[in-house]
């Protein structure tokens, strides 16, 4: 999640010191949880929402884990990359259409893999579940 905030506060055009103004936390506190503290998706929601940004988290049923959060995480931003659309939409198309739930599950395999091969296998996990890009 702090990967997707930094990248958020750096596309709003924000440093450090200025988003920490507008959440309450000093440059330093932004500094850790974009670098890997981790963050209720209630939290980082809030943030992104103080940036303007449309992105929310949802609490997953069950937690991942740190190693399976990045990758997944990774793997929105290649996407986004990919298929030239805003984390935003990437993140909510994976979501909708179970290409979240694909990578947590699938994790250990499709770690194997090249990112651009993983994201080929989410989109069309996407696609079979009703997603249309």
């Amino acid at each position: 999640m702090g990967v997707c905030i930094k990248l958020e506060r750096e596309k709003a055009g924000l440093t450090q010191g200025q988003l920490g103004k507008l959440i309450g936390l000093d440059e330093e506190g932004v500094a850790e949880f974009e670098n890997g503290t981790s963050l209720t998706p209630e939290v980082a929601s809030f943030i992104l929402e103080k940036m303007g940004s449309g992105i929310r988290f949802v609490a997953p049923k069950q937690p991942y884990d740190e190693d399976t959060t990045r990758f997944i995480m990774s793997i929105i931003y290649q996407f986004s990359h990919i298929y030239k659309i805003s984390l935003e939409r990437a993140f909510m198309y994976m979501d909708m259409f179970k290409g979240i739930d694909y990578l947590a599950r699938f994790k250990e395999i499709e770690q194997t893999l090249p990112d651009d091969e993983i994201v080929a296998n989410v989109a069309q996990i996407c696609a079979n579940n009703g997603g249309q890009l």
